[in-house]
């Protein structure tokens, strides 16, 4: 029975992918105020990078050369104009999937030895944007993205699955120096979370990336972060900003749901970068928070408010057309006795061949990983693409993580996935993957155990058309 409404939902999904299109308004130029990377005359793709920080003989404006731009929601690429045949006016839908998941998960509970169990669901998922520019010169954008998704299993609506994002970003080009932007990212992670994708989302023609979580719950997890950015170009080479910001996390015990852990954050970050040539790019930046922590365990996750620091010294080169390096080195500390002082540093290459695409990145320092801590962790992130056709790829990625605290047991994880995509026409898409999730949890927050995941479904985006290659 679940089966038969799993082909059903997918038939029904199928049928309005390939007719309303169709029936739409004509896919739009892309808007005037679309952010692109000014060093590339190429569209950034969903494929990674570093910005080459080339010197101009007049200034330009801070919001372009401190990359000042919204950010595609759970994307390593900025939002562009492509809004596919679904506008109607500010308001677009790019992109729409439908996924069956198939899991088999063995977790470890403390003093009752192992569970195994087989899951399986559909997931309907979404990616909705609103985006205007303001003003003659367009000096002006809004753009609020919102990307939900919904757990269907046994024929039942699943509301403590439902994972949410959203964001919201106002750029604004005060002058020719000045610029400036209002962010604020949201995410909700409910019980047995689904992941099978790739772990780094990267962007090969900007040099950004962005990790993404494949912890396994069971507990819930709020994030919430906004900043406010102001960038200065103090000289065509060199660019100087600031960013106040706020953050909330919240999460419930793994185990016992009447378990509860939130942060308040409260800081910011400064850094400047400045272009030694064209192609080689030196910066540093530095983020201070104040942590405060709530915790009902006496076990498990931070007890003591502290500050928390990081400071990087970068280095950031572009080889030819497509080799992008970056390294980083510095220290990171916290005031509340759990880490003390440590290294921080971090390290990127990126590489996009004529048929396949290669990156490596790895970062130390206090970052989200899925859960709340106040302790460094390390992570690093390998992505391996391979366009074996126009329309037919492979994407191969691993992940490992480790969260190292004097105070409670290290946390760690280990991901790896195996990701199939065959483009059917050009904005349809048939995916598969294969998935495999190992951690070592603190028994209340965070469950220690192993996650085999198989996924099959139907992608609709035609924002990523330019990804594959007809």
């Amino acid at each position: 029975m679940v089966r038969e409404r799993s082909c059903q939902v997918a038939g029904v999904l199928l049928a309005l992918v390939l007719l309303v299109p169709s029936l739409a308004y004509p896919q739009q130029p892309p808007d005037p105020g679309s952010t692109q990377d000014p060093a590339s005359g190429n569209s950034p793709t969903q494929t990674p990078g570093t910005d080459t920080g080339a010197s101009q003989n007049e200034p330009t404006p801070a919001a372009t050369t401190q990359g000042l731009f919204a950010r595609a929601l759970n994307s390593a690429s900025p939002l562009t104009g492509v809004n596919g045949p679904l506008q109607w006016g500010w308001f677009s839908v790019r992109s729409a999937s439908f996924l069956q998941y198939f899991n088999n998960v063995t977790l470890s509970n403390p003093g009752a030895g192992s569970v195994s169990q087989d899951l399986s669901a559909s997931e309907l998922s979404t990616s909705i944007v609103i985006n205007h520019t303001f003003g003659a010169s367009h000096s002006t954008q809004l753009t609020l993205q919102y990307a939900p998704s919904m757990f269907i299993s046994e024929g039942h609506v699943y509301t403590n699955a439902l994972n949410q994002s959203a964001g919201i970003d106002t750029t604004h080009q005060l002058n020719p120096r000045w610029a400036m932007q209002i962010s604020n990212r949201f995410s909700y992670y409910g019980n047995q979370r689904y992941f099978s994708g790739v772990s780094l989302g990267v962007d090969y023609s900007l040099g950004t990336v962005a990790q993404n979580n494949f912890l396994n719950g069971p507990g819930s997890v709020i994030y919430d972060n906004v900043g406010v950015t102001f960038s200065y170009l103090w000289s065509p080479v060199t660019t100087v900003s600031f960013t106040p910001s706020f953050g909330y996390e919240n999460s419930t015990g793994a185990v016992n749901s009447g378990q509860n852990l939130s942060a308040l954050y409260g800081g910011g970050q400064v850094s400047v970068s400045h272009s030694i040539t064209a192609a080689q790019t030196v910066g540093m930046s530095y983020s201070g928070q104040y942590a405060s922590y709530t915790n009902t365990s006496l076990t498990a996750g931070p007890h003591a408010n502290g500050l928390l620091q990081d400071i990087l010294i970068s280095y950031g080169k572009q080889i030819g057309a497509s080799w992008r390096l970056s390294l980083g080195l510095g220290l990171t500390s916290n005031t509340n006795g759990a880490d003390q002082a440590g290294l921080a540093a971090s390290a990127q290459i990126t590489k996009s061949f004529r048929s396949m695409d290669l990156a490596a990145n790895y970062y130390r320092g206090h970052q989200f990983i899925g859960y709340i801590t106040s302790a460094n962790t390390d992570r690093v992130n390998l992505v391996h693409t391979i366009r074996w056709s126009r329309r037919f790829n492979t994407s191969t990625s691993g992940a490992y993580f480790r969260t190292a605290d004097s105070a409670i047991p290290g946390l760690s994880g280990v991901y790896a996935t195996e990701q199939f995509t065959l483009g059917l026409t050009r904005t349809l898409s048939f995916t598969s993957n294969i998935a495999y999730t190992t951690q070592t949890g603190d028994g209340t927050y965070v469950q220690s155990g192993h996650t085999r995941i198989a996924t099959v479904g139907m992608t609709w985006a035609p924002a990523a058309t330019a990804t594959m290659r007809y």
